[in-house]
This record gives C-alpha cells, sequence and structure tokens, in this order.
C-alpha cells in the first residue's frame, strides 16, 4: 500500500507546499503551543547515558504526560535507543506491548535521541496525505506504518528545491514535520 504510493509520487503535487515551506514551519515550530525554547534547549540536552529525566523533559515538552510503564519497560525503550539506527524502525517491532502503546511518545524519544527521526502527528500525517502520500492512522507504534511515514518524510526531503533548507537550529527532519503539520491543518 505505501510502496504503491511513493511509487506514485507526484512532485509537482508538492510545489505549493514547498514553495510555503518556510511560512508553514514558522507557523507550526514557533507557536507557543510547540514551545520552541524548550525544543532547541531539548536538542542538547538529551544525550548518551540517556536518563529517566531526559525522557521525562521530553514527555513534559511533548504535554504528554508521565510514563505509566514499569521501570524495565523504560530500561527496554532506553537500550533501544542505543541500538536502533536511522533510518531502520523494525527493532519497534520487538517491544512489548507497553513500550508500543503509544507512537508519539516513541516517536519524541527517537528524535531527541537522533534528531534524524519524525516526531508523529496526526497531522503531519494529513499533510503527507494532501501531498498523495496516504499513512494509516495509528495509536501503537507500528515499525511499518511509522517506517513508511518516517520515509515519506525523508523523500520530501530528497526532492525539495534547495530554498527548503532555510538556516535554523533545527534538525531537517524537524523542519519538515513541522512545515507538515501546519499544512495538514490547513
Amino acid at each position: 500500500m505505501q510502496h504503491l504510493a511513493l511509487l506514485a509520487f507526484d512532485k509537482e503535487r508538492c510545489k505549493p507546499f514547498f514553495d510555503r515551506l518556510t511560512e508553514l514551519f514558522y507557523e507550526h515550530h514557533h507557536s507557543s503551543k510547540q514551545n520552541p525554547e524548550g525544543y532547541e534547549e531539548l536538542l542538547y540536552r538529551i544525550h548518551r547515558p540517556y536518563t529517566n529525566d531526559m525522557l521525562d523533559m521530553v514527555d513534559d515538552w511533548m504535554d504528554i504526560g508521565k510514563r505509566e510503564w514499569r521501570e524495565e519497560t523504560t530500561r527496554e525503550v532506553k537500550l533501544a535507543m542505543y541500538a536502533i539506527r536511522y533510518p531502520d524502525t523494525l527493532l519497534i517491532d520487538s517491544f512489548t506491548e507497553s513500550a508500543r502503546s503509544d507512537i508519539r511518545r516513541l516517536s519524541a524519544y527517537l528524535h531527541f535521541t537522533h534528531h534524524t527521526y519524525a516526531i508523529w502527528d496526526e497531522d503531519t500525517r494529513k499533510g503527507l496525505a494532501k501531498l498523495g502520500i496516504d499513512i494509516p492512522a495509528t495509536e501503537v507504534a507500528d515499525p511499518f506504518i511509522y517506517g513508511a511515514y518516517v520515509s515519506a518524510i525523508e523523500l520530501l526531503k530528497d526532492v525539495a528545491p534547495f530554498t527548503c533548507f532555510l538556516e535554523h537550529d533545527v534538525p531537517r527532519q524537524r523542519l519538515f514535520q513541522a512545515a507538515l503539520a501546519a499544512y495538514g491543518r490547513e
């Protein structure tokens, strides 16, 4: 299903998005709800060795509440953050049900520990759909759905004109994910 969407990718359909990417990025990333200063600070405060406090900081920035995980589950996720390598998402399939229960939380941990994974966001998924890339909705961390999401954003980065790469302190994955989120809300 996702392979067909990527094979039928229409770069011309993306032109209006690419033309407004900078504006869309600022609309989303620099909104008070996104706390851009907190985001940019986290990029430098999350580092190896990962601690529970670091994961708590990500949870706070995401405003998703405290993890309801046993210590073993938290340890499992932290160990996976060391082992996973971009763009691979298959390791997620080996997680316990508890660890896979929240795609937003896991994607944020991946983003802040690697800076290359995109944060899962429903508005971003809708933005991709407007560009003809349909990613199924999910609440759980499905490695294939999340992998398709990451690959789709990577594809957009690969075909984007150079004017889309503005100078900013955020990783390019965040630049495109944030712009897609604003685009998806329109």
